[in-house]
C-alpha cells in the first residue's frame, strides 16, 4: 500500500498543478496498471522502486485525445527515459511500445545496471545492411525477447518483464566502432514538456531537455505495433534558458522572462 501511494502522489506532483476530476482518475487508472500490469524494468523476480521524474497529460500524437507521458530516471542502461501511455474514455490504458531516450549516448558512468550482467540480454550485428525494426521485432518477439533498442548496425534485446519496450537510435553515433552497448548509457534528460511552438500553432510538440540542447518531436501518429510516426528537430538551448515553466505548454523561463519555444 506504501509504494502504491507514493507513486499516485508523486505522479500528482510532478504533473505539476492540481488536476482537474478526469485528470486525477486517468492518473489512478495509470497508477493502477503500472503496478498491477506492467510494471517497469523487471527483470527475473527483481522489482527495484519506480523513480518517476515528471509526467504530462497531453494530445503528444495530435489524434484528438490525450497521452500521459512520463520521464523515468530509467535502473538499467537500456530503458527509456521516456515512456508514452494511451488512456481510452474508458480509462483502459495501454503502453506505447515505443519509447524515447533523447540525446547523445555516454561513457558508462556506473549509475545504471546491465541486463547483460544477468544474462538475459543479447546484442547482434546487422549484416549486409541497417538495422529494420519490424523484421526484427517480428523475431524477437517469437523468441520471448521483450525489450529492443535498434541501433544502425547492430541491435539489443532482452527479457525484461511486461509488454514491448523498443527504443530506435538509428543514426545516434556510437563512442565505438564496436557493435555491442557495453561501453556506452544513454543521456539523462532534464526535463519534458509538450505543446505548441511559436511557429505552430495547430501541432503539439513533445520537448526533452537534454545538456544544453532541447530535443523536440513533431509525433503525427502511432502505429497499432505501438511504433512512432516521428519527425526530430534539435536545438540549442535558448540563451539563458532555465527549464520549461510547469503547466504553461513550451514556454521556458530566463532569468529575465518567459518566451515560447521556437525552432527557428
Amino acid at each position: 500500500m506504501r509504494r502504491t501511494l507514493t507513486l499516485l502522489f508523486a505522479f500528482t506532483m510532478l504533473l505539476g498543478s492540481a488536476p482537474c476530476q478526469q485528470g486525477e482518475l486517468r492518473l489512478d487508472a495509470l497508477k493502477k496498471y503500472i503496478l498491477e500490469n506492467d510494471y517497469p524494468e523487471v527483470f527475473g523476480k527483481d522489482h527495484y522502486k519506480t523513480r518517476t521524474e515528471g509526467v504530462i497529460d497531453a494530445d503528444i500524437d495530435n489524434d484528438g485525445s490525450q497521452e500521459i507521458v512520463v520521464l523515468y530516471f530509467p535502473h538499467y542502461r537500456q530503458s527509456a527515459p521516456i515512456v508514452i501511455y494511451k488512456i481510452s474514455p474508458d480509462l483502459k490504458v495501454k503502453k506505447v511500445a515505443e519509447g524515447l531516450a533523447p540525446g547523445p549516448l555516454q561513457k558508462v558512468s556506473g549509475e545504471y545496471l546491465d541486463s547483460h550482467t544477468l544474462g538475459m540480454a543479447v546484442d547482434f550485428e546487422v549484416s549486409g545492411g541497417t538495422a529494420q525494426p519490424q523484421a526484427i521485432l517480428e523475431t524477437a518477439t517469437k523468441n520471448g525477447m521483450t525489450g529492443f533498442v535498434i541501433y544502425d548496425s547492430f541491435f539489443h534485446m532482452d527479457h525484461r518483464g511486461g509488454s514491448s519496450a523498443i527504443i530506435d537510435m538509428r543514426g545516434v553515433k556510437l563512442l565505438t566502432k564496436r557493435h555491442d552497448c557495453d561501453s556506452f548509457e544513454f543521456s539523462r534528460v532534464k526535463q519534458i514538456a509538450a505543446g505548441h511552438l511559436r511557429e505552430d500553432s495547430s501541432n503539439n510538440y513533445l520537448a526533452a531537455w537534454v545538456g544544453d540542447e532541447v530535443y523536440v518531436y513533431l509525433i503525427r501518429g502511432i502505429s497499432n505495433q505501438g511504433m512512432l510516426d516521428k519527425k526530430l528537430s534539435v536545438i540549442k538551448a535558448p540563451k539563458g534558458f532555465k527549464g520549461f515553466v510547469t503547466g504553461e505548454g513550451l514556454t521556458y523561463k530566463t532569468e529575465a522572462a518567459k518566451e515560447l519555444l521556437t525552432l527557428k
